[in-house]
Parts: structure tokens; sequence; C-alpha cells
């Protein structure tokens, strides 16, 4: 088994991304980034980005896409004028609002599909788990795509830990693998990354036509709005928080304890629930203390 092992790999993604989904640049005039309120559009822009509704619909939107169709996202319909007013920058700040929901559900699906493919990888089988284990790549950003994309990036780093004897711990894993930290298995030609099948959703991504809204999203998004590298930050954008305080009835929905993957019948050994786990890696994220020294072994054989 080789492990190949790159950091900052983000720019080397984004750019598959780009040439898969065929991302395209808008052409427009450059929108300013909200200073403080010293506008009628940074005014708007603050009253639009504080709409929890808003930022609700979106993680919404991004739950109940389970399949390839229907997809829900509706950023697409959200009005967009070229100009400095406050209706400008109110719906400039609802695009956002609405696109950090669909992006917080991608994520949440992702630490639990990651968490649960470590998990199944991580046995005596695992290089007849990864050779028989088939990735779906849905694209669209919803809760099933990002559930799939980690899935697929845990169960390799699950396999990777169990043949290295490392203990059991999918959370410095994923510390890992958004630090940068790829790995492949030469013997059944499945890795991470750019040695994977897995692309990552981007966020503000139109999932109707697979294109990029540079027009709000151009060099506004920091390292907090992407899936790698850079995450321990809490906020970024100007201070504007990426995760909001979780609804009742999102709540409820993670406060759930499979016995069994959403991608197989494997039996699961994680006893922590949904929202538990999902709560741990933020915490843990946000903590410079629990970057640990790398225990991955890296081999260039």
């Amino acid at each position: 088994m080789k492990n190949i092992v790159r950091h900052n790999l983000g720019a080397a993604r984004w750019m598959a991304v780009t040439v898969f989904a065929a991302l395209a640049v808008v052409g427009c005039p450059d929108i300013p980034i909200p200073d403080g309120g010293e506008t009628d559009y940074d005014f708007g822009f603050e009253d639009g980005f504080a709409r929890d509704d808003w930022y609700w619909q979106g993680y919404d939107d991004g739950y109940d896409t389970l399949d390839f169709s229907p997809i829900y996202y509706q950023g697409d319909t959200i009005p967009y004028l070229d100009e400095l007013s406050y209706d400008a920058g109110f719906w400039d700040g609802v695009w956002w609002a609405y696109n950090d929901g669909y992006f917080v559900d991608y994520r949440y699906a992702f630490i639990l599909g990651f968490s649960e493919g470590y998990d199944n990888a991580f046995w005596p089988d695992y290089l007849d788990f990864l050779a028989g284990d088939v990735h779906v790549e849905y694209l669209h950003g919803g809760w099933i795509d990002g559930y799939n994309d980690g899935f697929s990036e845990g169960r390799v780093f699950g396999a990777n830990d169990y043949e290295q004897g490392l203990p059991f711990d999918w959370e410095s894993a994923l510390l890992d693998y958004e630090d940068g930290v790829d790995l492949y298995f030469e013997e059944v030609d499945v890795g991470t990354g750019v040695y994977g099948p897995v692309y990552l959703y981007e966020y503000g991504t139109d999932p109707h036509t697979l294109k990029a809204n540079t027009v709000r999203g151009d060099r506004l998004l920091g390292p907090e709005r992407t899936m790698r590298s850079g995450l321990t930050k809490e906020v970024d954008m100007e201070g504007r928080e990426l995760y909001r305080a979780l609804s009742t009835d999102a709540r409820q929905r993670y406060e759930v304890t499979p016995e069994n993957s959403v991608r197989n019948d494997r039996e699961l050994r994680l006893e922590t629930t949904w929202l538990q786990r999902i709560q741990s890696y933020l915490s843990a994220g946000k903590s410079a203390d629990t970057r640990r020294e790398r225990v991955r072994q890296v081999s260039n054989d």
C-alpha cells in the first residue's frame, strides 16, 4: 500500500472541480465587502444576512435533496440588483444567508458520512471493502451528496489507520483530511482528494447549472466556506459566522444513533448520535490543542 500525502491541495482539487463542472465566471462590477454599515448597501446587506428564515430555508433545501433529483436549491431565484442601493445589499445578504445554510447542511452530512465510512473500513477486510464499495457522485451539494462524499473519503482513512495499527479515531482523520492530507491504496486504486472519485461541492455553486455565482461569491468566501484547509477559523467573511444555532427541528433530525451506515448494511461501532458527532468535531476543529502531532505514516515506496 502506498500512502501519498500532499498538503495544501485545495487549489488542485478546486481546479479539477472547475474543469469537471465547467464553472463559469460571470463578468460584473466588484461588489464591495460590507464594512459595518456606512452605506445604504451595507445596511441592506446586514439586514438580509440576519434573516434566519432564509438561512434555514437553504439548510432545509439541502437536507431534502436526497437523490439526483429533485434538487431543491433556490439560490438562483434570489434577486440580484447591479447597484449599491439598500435593496441590492439586502438581497446580497439574503443570498449569503441562504447559501450558508445550504453549505452547512452539506458539511454536516460530510462529517457524518466520513465518520461512518471510516468505521466501515476499519476492519481486517479493508482492502476488499475498498475494492467493492462504490462512490456515487451527485454534485448538487445536497445532504446525500455530502454524506457520500464524506463516506468515500473517510473509508480510505479508516482502512489506512487499521493497516497501520492506529487507534480508531475518525475525528483526527478528518482533521488531517481537511488539512490537505491525501491517501492512496495502490492495490485497489482507491484514494482521497485528487487520487479519488470525490468532487467536493463548492460554496455558492448553482447545482441546476453547476456554475458558481461569482457575482456574489468572488473574493469574499474565506477559508471557513471551503471544505479543505484552514477550517479551524470560527468566522470569516468579515467576521460573519457560518454556523448558526441549530433549530429545534434540525437538532431532532440528528438525535439518532444508526446501527448501519446509509451506504451499506455493515454494522457500525460508533455509539454517538449524529448530533454528538457534529458538535464534537466542530468543537475540535476550533481548538488548536486538538491539532495533534501527525501519526499517519507516509511511504515513498
